[in-house]
């Protein structure tokens, strides 16, 4: 069977995104090296849109979407995939909308009675419960978030809110003080991997322990990333909360949770990531597979496992 692996093509000249290249191009290799231990024939696909010509005629039979995007591209990429009928892997474009769209995404999980941390469009009366933290509505990568979006009062939420603008639209959300934690999701029917724990304890003082974009960028290297050591009951809870949010999105094939644990041991749920990073060594769902047992080439398998059942023989 031939599978393509899609690629973004284009980048700008920004440190940040020219980092991104170079993580999908170890990652493109990882993938590739994986599909063809698995006896896959495999060749690369880049996209620039609004260019999509190359699905018009595609001659392969099946996708395996590594298209990431901190905005919005990344839904289109999909809902285009879902259209040229194309078996692909990953979430459809609902799927990876809603993941993006953070508030709608709170929205969702609050109807469904799965615990997130209370949020709200400013500006809101100055009497709110601090702290709180500002958060763009929209994309990923920590960007826009930084040591001073968390606040405590009144005036720093001004000031958080001025300094932020140009990530508008911005929400505000009540800070959960605790343990981060992370879960990856993989295959068809979910599994869930065991969590991870991100520690900060090794940033600068002056940096706030929060996954950043100062501390997924420039602080990376100080970010530590290991198995969570929790009690039966708080995995078990943590476990939940990530599966139930994933499904309430209607998420597919691959996703990594991001969770923060309260002093009373009460996970919430703050974001999902549709399409997380797949570097071996370096991205947090990799990791997550290989404490639950998975070799890179399985970790491959299991994300693929949905789409390879819609490919037509």
């Amino acid at each position: 069977m031939r599978i393509a692996i899609l690629l973004k093509k284009n980048f700008s000249s920004s440190p940040e995104d020219q980092k991104r290249k170079k993580q999908q191009e170890k990652t493109c290799q990882a993938v590739k090296g994986a599909l063809q231990e698995l006896g896959y024939e495999v060749s690369l696909l880049y996209l620039s849109p609004p260019d999509f010509s190359k699905l018009e005629h595609p001659e392969f039979e099946a996708v395996f979407n590594l298209y990431t995007s901190t905005g919005k591209e990344q839904a289109l990429v999909a809902g285009l995939l879902e259209l040229s009928g194309i078996p692909f892997t990953g979430s459809s474009a609902l799927g990876h909308f809603l993941a993006l769209a953070k508030p709608i995404a709170k929205s969702v999980w609050a109807q469904r009675g799965i615990s997130t941390p209370l949020s709200f469009f400013p500006p809101r009366p100055a009497d709110d419960d601090f702290p709180l933290i500002v958060k763009p509505a929209f994309g990923g990568s920590g960007e826009g978030i930084s040591s001073s979006s968390i606040v405590k009062n009144q005036v720093q939420l001004d000031k958080a809110l001025k300094e932020m603008e140009r990530f508008s639209p911005l929400f505000v959300e009540k800070f959960i003080q605790g343990r981060e934690l992370t879960v990856g999701i993989i295959g068809d029917p979910p599994l869930v991997l065991p969590p991870l724990e991100v520690s900060f304890d090794l940033l600068p003082e002056d940096e706030a322990r929060i996954n950043s974009f100062q501390a997924k960028t420039v602080y990376s290297d100080l970010v530590e990333v290991k198995p969570a050591i929790l009690e039966e009951k708080e995995r078990s809870l943590v476990e939940q909360t990530a599966l139930e949010a994933f499904k309430s999105l209607g998420l597919r094939d691959l996703a990594r949770c991001d969770l923060r644990m309260d002093e009373t041991g009460k996970p919430f749920i703050l974001e999902i990531n549709s399409l997380p990073g797949l570097e071996p060594g370096y991205s947090d769902l990799p990791k997550a597979a290989e404490a639950g047992g998975f070799s890179y080439s399985e970790l491959i398998s299991r994300i693929l496992s949905r789409c390879l059942k819609e490919v037509e023989f």
